[in-house]
């Protein structure tokens, strides 16, 4: 890859640090507007899939959503696997803990693995793996079968890393809480139409005489399966990891700790408060959506006494608000950081989450079924846009490592949704344990005020006094210019009332 270093900055009130600046050069023509000194887009195009930038970006949402489909394909069949089994309500609860806990140890492990490897491997490996236990799910014979399969398929929950690690490769980070929100909300739809999709196979393969309920459900994997490695086909074959094309592993320049040239460090991630305040806050919102995914159509199914049909299509619309909703938590995030900074986006996600708590309290307690669905569409509105405000944050925690804080953030939703599956268990009823979580994730909320503390580390942050050697004689004051072309653009203007 061609580069030529076209301007050096240098930062006199440090005592002589360097802020090196270097214009790149596109290994092909861009179709969006981007950023010459990291290639990264500044504009998103929806309706286009142009190399690298939106290609990428439906790459990595389409192929979590295939994930989820298929990470939660047993849920919406629970009746009918605990009915053939006859397994307890516990079991389907054990089992769906197992299906979240593998995903916290897949997530802490492949966003270091993804700084080294880049995204486009690390998400057809997953989509791989994942795919020879769901072709084998229709053998399962017990509940510690069904545990075992669910843990293997859970690894595919990972892909969450690469989806948002990908997108921060791609896009600028004053538009990255947007589109990592709708790459995010998009793949998680995934909850929501795989509670339609299963049902219908099963309805499918139920249509035939000879296929009873247990045939059923023992052949409506075949089909999630399948699409996992289609996904992972068209990652590998169809897609770039960064602008630059090939992925090379990020080193940080010009860090104020001296820390310069230091590669991605799982170590550092580990080490760093920040990372955990968002692991907490993340087990409150996508956690939280997790467990609802998992429990909300045996909820309908038990409490309303509604057919395992009926229940699988009303607890979709759950997860089909993601359509729009973990979309409207990022760009709420990036107008609140335009207007306000980082203190923006802070109290953005506190408002978000301590509304999720709110709303959850609320649908626990309503008697109807139409109560209940008019609820559950508000709360996952808010739930869903915590997730989108949460990640807006993230790419500000520690650039070097971007790829090990979403895996750390990333496991945290799953902590939580393993930390609800064990509430539940002590629980008498589905309707007392969401009103508990709700008044937990509230609470967790409102401590986002003292705690979030991240700030925005961005290089081209701070005073500069020279470019290319020409000596100013008055410092430039680049607090709030959120892109290497704003920084210059501000310095050519001092140059020019000189």
């Amino acid at each position: 890859m061609a580069s030529e270093a076209r301007e050096r900055n240098t930062d006199a009130s440090n005592g002589g640090g360097e802020i090196q600046l270097e214009k790149l050069t596109p290994p092909m023509e861009f179709a969006l507007e981007y950023d010459p000194y990291t290639l990264k887009a500044t504009e998103y195009k929806i309706c286009s899939c142009a190399r690298p930038h939106m290609r990428a970006f439906h790459l990595a949402w389409t192929s979590f959503l295939m994930a989820f489909i298929a990470w939660f394909s047993f849920a919406p069949l629970a009746p009918a696997i605990k009915k053939t089994l006859g397994l307890k309500k516990s079991d389907i609860l054990w089992a769906n803990i197992a299906s979240v806990l593998s995903t916290v140890f897949a997530r802490f492990a492949i966003g270091p693995v993804m700084d080294h490897i880049g995204p486009r491997k690390g998400q057809a490996f997953l989509l791989v793996f994942a795919a020879i236990p769901t072709y084998f799910a229709g053998l399962i014979q017990n509940v510690a079968g069904l545990a075992i399969v669910r843990s293997l398929v859970g690894v595919v929950g990972a892909t969450f890393v690469g989806c948002q690690f990908w997108c921060t490769l791609m896009f600028e980070k004053e538009i990255s809480g947007t589109v990592n929100a709708i790459a995010g909300g998009w793949g998680n739809l995934g909850g929501g139409l795989t509670q339609a999709i299963m049902v219908g196979i099963y309805n499918m393969n139920t249509a035939f005489p000879s296929c009873n309920d247990e045939c059923g459900w023992r052949n409506a994997f075949y089909i999630p399966a399948t699409c996992l490695l289609i996904a992972a086909f068209t990652v590998t074959y169809f897609g770039d990891d960064c602008p630059q094309g090939k992925y090379v592993p990020p080193v940080h320049h010009g860090s104020q700790d001296g820390t310069q040239g230091r590669k991605a460090s799982a170590a550092d991630v580990a080490r760093n408060p920040q990372v955990w305040v968002l692991v907490v806050q993340y087990a409150c919102c996508f956690g939280m959506e997790l467990h609802v995914n998992n429990t909300i159509a045996f909820y309908y199914f038990d409490r309303f006494g509604l057919t395992l049909t009926t229940a699988g299509l009303i607890a979709s619309l759950f997860g089909l608000m993601n359509l729009v909703a973990r979309a409207w938590g990022g760009m709420i995030s990036d107008k609140c950081y335009v207007r306000w900074g980082m203190n923006g986006r802070k109290y953005a996600h506190v408002a978000l989450m301590c509304g999720e708590g709110i709303f959850l309290v609320v649908f626990s307690r309503m008697p109807t079924l139409g109560a209940a669905i008019f609820m559950m569409i508000i709360f996952s509105l808010f739930v869903q846009s915590a997730e989108g405000s949460t990640f807006g944050i993230v790419p500000y925690v520690d650039p070097r490592n971007t790829g090990g804080v979403c895996g750390f953030v990333g496991a945290g939703g799953n902590l939580g949704a393993v930390a609800w599956g064990f509430l539940f268990l002590g629980t008498p009823n589905f309707a007392d344990g969401y009103m508990i979580l709700g008044c937990i994730v509230f609470a967790v909320g409102l401590l986002g005020i003292p705690t979030i503390q991240v700030k925005d580390t961005s290089h081209r942050k701070g005073p500069v006094r020279s470019i290319q050697g020409i000596t100013m004689g008055s410092d430039i004051v680049l607090e709030g210019k959120s892109s290497a072309v704003e920084l210059m653009r501000a310095v050519s203007n001092a140059v020019s009332s000189v």
